[in-house]
Parts: structure tokens; sequence; C-alpha cells
């Protein structure tokens, strides 16, 4: 990169601005598919937390059932 082209953002070391077009570039280098790692795991998570979600819509279906059971036979 030309130090003419491109001014570096304050605040920013990683990120450039493009002088020709305005658009702001991203020069740090990271891993190819990080993000696609990252998404991953963050699906993963919450497809664990909705399994987990469903388990306790049960249990609570299943327990309020139980409690009107229970009043049923007192009355």
């Amino acid at each position: 990169m030309t130090s003419n082209r491109y001014l570096h953002v304050k605040g920013k070391p990683e990120l450039v601005r493009d002088t020709r077009s305005g658009a702001v570039l991203n020069t740090k280098e990271t891993p190819p598919g990080t993000a696609a790692k990252a998404r991953r795991k963050r699906d993963g998570k919450i497809d664990s937390m909705q399994e987990e979600l469903d388990v306790l819509k049960s249990e609570i279906s299943e327990i309020k059932s139980l409690l009107i059971k229970n009043l049923e036979n007192k009355l």
C-alpha cells in the first residue's frame, strides 16, 4: 500500500482509508475461515440452547399437568 493513497484511521492501527474511494480497509491479517469457524461455534451454541429450552418447556408442561391432577384429586 502506498502511503499517499492510504491514510491510517485515528485510534485504529489495523484500519486505513483509501483516499481515492473513501473506503475503510482492514489490514489486520486473520487466518482464512476464522469468521466461518466462529459462526459455526455460535450456531452450535444456539442449537444447544434451543434443545435445552425445549426440554425445559416439556418438563414445565409435565409439572403443570401433575399439579392440575393433584388439585383435581383434592377436590
